[in-house]
């Protein structure tokens, strides 16, 4: 997706969709590339003590055109990785990953991660944020040529993304993978990753 460690074979699901009913409602109709299981769990909701999440302390996570909402979400990821479990699987033309967490605050912004980056992908709209993977550049740029399946689970979602282009393939994975080490060590894989770029 982009530059950014932005979950997509991401981070995800479980939600109470006041909150992501918009963004689904838009996929689902909107994007021929894009399938959604139609039994979504609608039934949490997305709270939290946001007063212990200071902005100030995560400034890279602001791209050209992210919302505070998307912001918030990201934080919310970061402060609390230890409490998302990933498994991911690559197939022969692309991946499998589930994403899943127990923590239900933590579900709602999983999930409205997952469809908003899905859906930025899929329209070619890279948010630039700082610390953004180099490896998304290629999935902002052919995200057309991804097939994306999304299924609730209990506590997360399964994200399947196909393509038929081989570099596009790489890169689903390797962001799978950078996902699955964000996921375990939070903001400590961002920095390694970053150093590396300016080595």
């Amino acid at each position: 997706m982009k530059k950014m460690f932005v979950l997509i074979a991401v981070f995800t699901l479980g939600i109470g969709t006041a909150l992501l009913a918009p963004k689904v409602m838009s996929m689902i109709s909107g994007h021929s590339g894009h399938h959604m299981n139609p039994t979504y769990d609608q039934s949490a909701h997305h709270g939290g003590n946001h007063s212990q999440h200071d902005e100030a302390n995560m400034p890279m996570l602001n791209g050209v055109n992210t919302t505070d909402a998307e912001v918030s979400e990201l934080r919310d990821m970061f402060q609390n990785h230890q409490d998302i479990t990933r498994t991911v699987t690559h197939l022969t033309n692309g991946i499998k990953t589930t994403t899943e967490t127990q923590n239900q605050d933590l579900r709602a912004s999983l999930v409205s991660h997952v469809v908003g980056m899905i859906d930025r992908v899929e329209t070619l709209n890279d948010p630039q944020i700082p610390i953004q993977s180099p490896t998304l550049a290629v999935l902002f740029e052919k995200g057309d040529q991804i097939v994306t399946e999304i299924t609730p689970t209990d506590k997360g979602v399964i994200v399947t993304q196909t393509s038929d282009d081989p570099e596009i393939v790489t890169a689903l994975q390797t962001h799978a993978d950078e996902v699955s080490d964000l996921a375990k060590r939070g903001m400590q894989a961002v920095h390694e990753q970053m150093m590396k770029q300016h080595h």
